[in-house]
């Protein structure tokens, strides 16, 4: 199996970060202010399941050694629930997980992974509780703005309760040995933990709560706090209700995302109604604690005669709007879509019912997410294809809801396969985008990302140095060849020195220069862009005067079919 060390403009293909024997699962991503981007991942290559980590950097190419670096090879349930990623300030990868290393019941544990691979919390971690015989599924973290990180999980049943735990950057709980424990003091359950970061050091958490049973929940109510430094409520002396009137599945997720504002976006869906159709809601509140959006929150869309499922946001700064994506349905849920909606800063719609961003037919989607830059929003979505497999694509849309890419929606994995979950992250200054996804076009599981830069187009944009040592100077052929309408070329200079890059047509009249100027030593890589060319042969020649007077010089051909 080849491996592509960096990212690919082949989405037939995509860039590989992991697919060893047996299952990569339950995969997540995070991204670094350098632009590298973490994925850590379930494994059974070794039988039970373990943790492992890659790191790429910001072109692409891994950083650890193939197949992931080992975080955690204790024993680990054959049942796996929800856990976390993040990178900090300072590059470092920040992972919670569950296992069940003190005995039958998972606890969750904190691990600080450096950029060279270090664990700097121990090779065993940091255990959160020092309750071992509860139940402690769903474990979340975030950094806060004064350097620490905050973790909140879900603990035991009958009823449930939740916990928060603070660790300094030395791995030290800074709240005592013991975690803050959140009860509700009745026989109501607490539920579905999940948390952003604020001003001041604090954090908004989000959390359900409901009596009766995970099947058949009663009084179901989403709540939220926000949670100073030193762990204190600082809404008011127990929590605000987002939403309170019951009806929702125990088995559904509501989301929270940050707004960039030291503010919170919490979405879900529900029948408040009782009409047997779901929609979903979005609600705003910003660091005071002040609600932005009507009560219990605005509806994705004014239709009520289809489905609205689980809505996904993000959240858009220069505007002070919120993009939101969920799946719609119709009554039956015999024909399923894929809708996107705009909702202005005080709560209102701006696209009518929503976009289409895949109408309803027998196709469905069936992960997705949305990440905002500058004014624009970028979706990404696994869309169903024949005989239970998937394709990845992704649509750039505007503040008018127009889209922005050529062709509309573009295709980041044509491989027809099982692709299970869907991370999306955009880096704030380019405005790429990298999404990764299990993917089983070999066997039981393996992690692929892509990238997807602002302009639609995939691959490495520029000459980017990839990192590769260069042993000698080197013009490799272009990749791929024949190509439609770009293709990657690579060159290795061994020395630092003056290149130029040139394309050529048959006639031998220049049709493009990537590069002229000074590089340092190394492999480079350098992308050429064929939209406004015709079909036919092109010549591209390498000119390089080193630093030491070495001169180098060569030229290869490919061939552009349209």
């Amino acid at each position: 199996m080849p491996l592509y060390t960096q990212w690919t403009p082949n989405t037939a293909v995509n860039t590989l970060v992991s697919d060893e024997t047996g299952e990569q699962s339950v995969t997540k991503l995070a991204l670094l202010p350098d632009g590298s981007t973490y994925y850590t991942w379930f494994d059974n290559r070794g039988g039970g399941y373990a943790v492992y980590i890659q790191k790429l950097n910001a072109n692409g190419v891994p950083q650890f050694a193939a197949g992931g670096l080992l975080v955690s090879n204790n024993p680990q349930n054959s049942s796996l629930v929800d856990w976390e990623l993040i990178a900090d300030n300072n590059n470092n990868a920040i992972v919670t997980f569950t296992d069940i290393r003190a005995g039958g019941t998972i606890n969750p544990y904190a691990y600080m992974i450096s950029p060279t691979g270090t664990m700097l919390w121990g090779a065993n971690g940091v255990a959160l509780s020092d309750s071992i015989n509860s139940f402690q599924p769903n474990p979340k973290v975030v950094q806060t703005s004064d350097g620490n990180y905050v973790f909140f999980w879900r603990i035991g049943s009958g009823p449930q309760k939740l916990a928060l735990q603070k660790l300094n950057a030395a791995g030290v709980k800074q709240w005592g040995t013991s975690p803050i424990y959140w009860t509700s003091g009745t026989n109501e359950n607490y539920d579905w933990p999940a948390i952003v970061p604020s001003d001041n050091g604090s954090v908004i958490v989000m959390f359900s709560g409901y009596t009766g049973s995970f099947i058949s929940p009663a009084n179901y109510r989403i709540y939220s706090q926000k949670v100073s430094s030193v762990g204190a409520r600082v809404w008011n002396a127990t929590q605000d209700t987002v939403y309170s009137l019951g009806r929702v599945s125990g088995f559904y997720t509501p989301r929270l995302f940050s707004d960039g504002n030291n503010g919170a976006i919490y979405c879900w869906h529900d029948d408040r109604n009782s009409v047997n159709l779901t929609t979903g809601y979005v609600q705003r509140k910003n660091s005071a604690g002040a609600i932005l959006f009507p009560v219990n929150g605005t509806a994705v869309s004014g239709n009520t005669t289809n489905n609205h499922f689980t809505p996904m946001a993000g959240y858009m700064p220069a505007t002070g709007e919120t993009y939101v994506v969920w799946q719609e349905a119709n009554s039956g849920q015999t024909q399923w879509g894929f809708y996107a909606q705009k909702i202005s800063s005080s709560g209102v719609r701006q696209w009518g019912d929503g976009i289409p961003v895949q109408p309803l037919g027998t196709d469905q989607v069936v992960a997705y997410n949305v990440v905002a830059k500058d004014t624009a929003a970028v979706i990404s979505f696994s869309q169903s294809a024949p005989a239970n497999t998937n394709i990845i694509k992704a649509a750039k849309i505007g503040t008018s809801g127009a889209y922005l890419w050529s062709g509309n929606i573009v295709i980041a994995s044509s491989v027809s396969s099982s692709k299970i979950r869907l991370n999306h992250i955009i880096m704030p200054a380019s405005g790429m985008s990298v999404v990764s996804w299990q993917d089983k076009r070999l066997d039981n599981g393996g992690v692929y990302a892509q990238n997807i830069n602002w302009d639609g187009s995939f691959g490495l944009v520029g000459v980017v140095n990839t990192g590769i040592v260069a042993q000698n100077f080197e013009l490799k052929q272009n990749y791929p060849n024949p190509f439609n309408p770009s293709t990657s070329i690579s060159y290795s200079i061994p020395q630092s020195g003056k290149v130029s890059l040139v394309i050529y047509n048959s006639l031998g009249s220049v049709v493009k220069e990537l590069f002229s100027g000074s590089q340092n030593a190394g492999t480079y890589e350098a992308k050429f862009e064929a939209s406004g060319f015709a079909s036919g042969i092109y010549f591209y020649s390498i000119k390089v005067t080193g630093s030491n007077g070495t001169d180098f010089s060569d030229t290869k051909k490919m061939m552009l079919i349209k």
